[in-house]
């Protein structure tokens, strides 16, 4: 299984931080020129999932202590060392300039792989539009 990027994220962090501290900073998203046509009507959303490979992450523990909650598994975590590094986030999308997207939510640090992005849905992804509790 291989994954190629199709962009890079700016962001003002080349360290990891606070993931509250990233998220409340602008973030620049640029897609690379061959997916720039892929952006079409993105505008149209006010919210973006960020797929992200994180780079920097090195290692896993499957069972270990985290930022809040305690000594837990990776899976009900949001821990950056995971076995597939992968990043999920959801952003606020504030502007477009042609092949550059800038919003807020992003804790990624600057340079990081840009893997995909997808709509927020609320009649997909949120909870309560898909279950009956």
């Amino acid at each position: 299984m291989e994954f190629s990027p199709i962009g890079i994220i700016k962001s003002e962090f080349v360290e990891t931080a606070s993931p509250d501290d990233m998220k409340a900073e602008k973030s620049r998203i640029i897609v690379d020129e061959e997916y720039a046509e892929g952006l079409d009507k993105i505008e149209e959303n006010k919210y973006l999932k960020i797929v992200f490979h994180l780079h920097r992450a090195s290692g896993y523990d499957l069972i270990g202590p985290r930022r809040v909650g305690g000594v837990r598994g990776v899976f009900a975590s949001r821990s950056p060392r995971r076995p597939n590094p992968i990043g999920v986030t959801l952003v606020k999308l504030l502007s477009r300039e042609e092949n550059e997207l800038i919003v807020t939510g992003l804790d990624a640090v600057d340079e990081t792989p840009l893997l995909d992005i997808k709509p927020y849905a609320a009649d997909i992804d949120d909870p309560a539009h898909k279950f009956v509790d």
